[in-house]
């Protein structure tokens, strides 16, 4: 998967790149009626063809490790919802327990990520980073 940034921060052998997101009209929005405003998001790359801040560049990701990481983020909260509420439903027969415990497994998977995220490991695998590639202006 590829996506083209700016480099706004360069920390070492790393860059900071800010990448748009496209909306889903496509970005052309003058046909749009949706009013969406297009937001950004920062990713850190390996910076190994030495792009400086301001540089345009393009980006490149695992495209495994990418939909890896997007089933993680958004579909294994849903099955393990889903699944505590069919096994508490199973054991107990009680509807608003299995609710109550669906709710409870989705914040304590979404409690999970937020310490996950907040931990950042000193060693980070190189399997999901991205890095620059070319260098484009």
């Amino acid at each position: 998967m590829e996506q083209i940034g700016e480099v706004v921060e360069l920390r070492g052998r790393r860059a900071l790149v800010r990448i748009r997101r496209t909306s889903s009209c496509g970005e052309n929005c003058s046909q749009c009626s949706g009013e969406c405003k297009p937001t950004a998001t920062l990713v850190e790359a390996t910076n190994g063809i030495y792009a400086k801040v301001g540089d345009t560049v393009k980006l490149q990701m695992n495209s495994a490790s990418f939909l890896f990481l997007a089933f993680i983020g958004y579909i294994l909260p849903i099955l393990i919802c889903i699944a505590a509420y069919f096994i508490t439903e199973k054991i107990t027969d009680n509807v608003i327990l299995s609710d109550i415990c669906a709710i409870a497994s989705l914040i304590g998977v979404l409690v999970i990520f937020f310490i996950v995220d907040k931990l950042k490991p000193t060693r980070k695998s190189t399997r999901f980073s991205s890095r620059i590639i070319k260098i484009l202006r």
